[in-house]
């Protein structure tokens, strides 16, 4: 996958789906964290079985609360699993993470509510515009609707430790795109 570099620190892990990426981003961010950096947000959090969406949870990477944010609607079902009044009450991390300094902010995935304008959508478009670096996971199914939600202006990223590394050095290394507060100015 060729990497285009856009002026914002805004970047996708592409992934295959079914949680491929997901330790892989763990990973990444717990690195950062034995660096003395500022990471906050919402990582995949434990899931016994990944096969079912009911169980799913996300971890906040600041305090290690877990927050369940799937629904059991039967074996029969074909709707999303995903619960909305859950991913509201787990989007109060991302907007904590508003409230003050962060080197990275992570949104555990852009997925099938964000493609379709819920979700963590409010919590990226503010993230966004205030500055903040991001980085999130979208699977190749919801990479066109990430591409539209954010004008082509994220960097699309393997699923590799040394190119999460290369691209963070890459975006700490430029000047501020907005007022976002830095955790290391």
């Amino acid at each position: 996958m060729d990497v285009i570099e856009p002026s914002f620190a805004l970047g996708a892990i592409v992934h295959a789906g079914k949680g491929s990426a997901d330790a892989v981003l763990l990973d990444f961010a717990q690195r950062l964290s034995a660096r003395g950096l500022v990471v906050r947000g919402l990582v995949p959090g434990p899931q016994a079985d990944l096969g079912d969406c009911a169980a799913r949870t996300v971890r906040d990477l600041e305090t290690g609360d877990i927050y369940p944010i799937g629904q059991n609607l039967g074996k029969q079902s074909g709707a999303c699993c995903l619960d909305p009044g859950a991913l509201l009450a787990a989007g109060v991390v991302l907007r904590r993470a508003l409230e003050g300094p962060a080197d990275l902010v992570i949104v555990n995935r852009f997925g099938i509510q964000e493609a379709a304008g819920d979700g963590f959508c409010a919590e990226f478009l503010e993230l966004i515009t205030r500055g903040y670096p991001l980085l999130t996971v979208v699977s190749h199914s919801y990479l066109p609707a990430w591409r539209e939600f954010t004008g082509g202006m994220a960097t699309e990223l393997n699923p590799d430790a040394e190119a999460l590394l290369a691209w963070f050095e890459r975006i700490r290394s430029r000047p501020p795109t907005a007022a976002a507060p830095s955790a290391s100015a």
